[in-house]
């Protein structure tokens, strides 16, 4: 565009109602058009021969690549949420509580090696049982040092607590003092204890689990926080940095320049791949590091296949950033300032936070729930919920499947959708292109 054509188009558009556009001949001419009325012939015209839409849809995106991961803002944020993961880590490893102590006075310690035994067999239980001087028991409960102590005889066995009684303690205790006094009837009967509890252990019982063992409720609630809360973070971070673009070159014009050698369609499928790949790759580096903190300090249980876990988070973010992303990037065409971008990102806005809410109150209250199920199902909640879902070990391959089609189906309805709102309303400048007109078929 030319120095007389560029004046020309600045007095337009201070004079108010008005846009400019290059024809794309590189004559520097100029057509100025009404807002209120566009012809539909207004805009550049590229030339369909000059790049072929897969080099032109390449150029953009590695525009955007190279642009991007070699910003300051890139490394920082990478390293401060590599960061951010080893502080949660400690927090999950200093929250952890340890073994309970019980205590056990000197004159009942013969007690003390079948409770190990018993606590031992019983792996939800975790009691460490440590012998105490009866005199230092009130004092050793009132301190919290221990939760209670047992004291007397079998006849006689007293259990100590500052105010409320363990019922698995006290479940265990009382089958203590049962093997204790059964032991001492065999040896009275002539039967060998020994003996006899072989033949009894001989008759076990096969245990058959419909699922795997689960997480505990702080590793299942860090699971469901780290799916939720990063893509998330992700989904918000990327699609927001792509509509402030969007924004940018309007404000700029550049988006002039670039569509008098492509089409918009291309322009924005190249602008969507290039900033998706900068995703991508800021979330493999942190899952990386997630997976290496939570396998060194082994503050998290993860999934058997944890590499298969993380293609598949990898694989739902970009589902779920082209189906967001695309959306917030056509709202963003409607307008021409920075300020007025909150507005008409806002409805698109709510749709990403809805499933991060819902994930966080419903799977962390019953992962179970039906309703949870089949919201995970539906677009757009499904890129959000059923990640999560799937690293909890709680999603049924046919759901997982059913999923992922009717995202790939509501990602190319809104797709071309989002494809006719940029195409129409990129160009446009001056006040907010109204929606229906954003939509209208050309």
């Amino acid at each position: 565009m030319s120095t007389a054509a560029q004046a020309d188009a600045d007095s337009d558009a201070d004079a108010g109602g008005t846009r400019t556009t290059g024809t794309g001949t590189g004559t520097g001419s100029g057509t100025a058009v009404r807002d209120g009325s566009p012809s539909p012939d207004e805009g550049p015209s590229p030339d369909p021969g000059a790049l072929s839409a897969r080099r032109a849809v390449g150029l953009v995106a590695k525009r955007e690549i190279n642009t991007r991961l070699r910003t300051k803002s890139f490394v920082l944020s990478t390293l401060g949420l590599v960061l951010a993961l080893g502080v949660y880590t400690l927090i999950i490893l200093f929250s952890k509580e340890g073994p309970t102590k019980v205590g056990i006075d000197r004159d009942t310690a013969e007690l003390r090696p079948v409770l190990t035994v018993l606590a031992d067999r019983a792996t939800d239980l975790d009691f460490e049982f440590v012998t105490v001087d009866g005199d230092d028991s009130e004092r050793l409960l009132r301190d919290g040092d221990v939760t209670a102590v047992i004291s007397g005889d079998d006849d006689n066995l007293l259990m100590s607590v500052e105010r409320e009684t363990d019922d698995d303690l006290l479940a265990l205790v009382n089958a203590a003092v049962a093997e204790e006094r059964t032991t001492r009837e065999l040896e009275r009967a002539g039967v060998d204890p020994v003996e006899f509890a072989q033949r009894v252990a001989s008759s076990t019982t096969v245990v058959k689990a419909l699922e795997p063992p689960g997480n505990s409720a702080a590793e299942q609630f860090a699971l469901i926080l780290s799916s939720t809360g990063l893509l998330y973070f992700f989904f918000i971070i990327y699609g927001i940095m792509l509509a402030q673009g969007v924004v940018e070159e309007k404000t700029s014009r550049v988006v002039e320049l670039l569509l008098s050698s492509i089409r918009p369609w291309q322009l924005l499928a190249g602008k969507l791949i290039g900033v998706a790949v900068v995703g991508v790759t800021q979330l493999i580096l942190l899952g990386g590091a997630a997976v290496v903190l939570a396998e060194g300090t082994g503050a998290i249980s993860l999934p058997t296949a944890v590499g298969g876990t993380l293609v598949t988070m990898g694989v739902w973010f970009l589902l779920g950033f082209f189906l967001f992303a695309a959306m917030l990037a056509a709202a963003a065409a409607r307008v021409s300032r920075q300020e007025d971008l909150q507005a008409v990102v806002q409805p698109v806005m709510v749709l990403i936070t809805t499933p991060f809410v819902l994930g966080i109150a419903l799977l962390s209250k019953n992962a179970h729930d039906p309703v949870i199920e089949w919201l995970s199902l539906v677009p757009p909640l499904s890129p959000i919920l059923m990640p999560a879902r799937m690293l909890l070990g709680i999603a049924p391959v046919w759901q997982v499947a059913v999923s992922l089609v009717l995202a790939v189906a509501a990602l190319v309805g809104l797709t071309r959708i989002a494809g006719r709102m940029y195409a129409n309303s990129v160009l446009r400048s001056g006040s907010r292109v109204p929606l229906a007109e954003s939509l209208r078929l050309r």
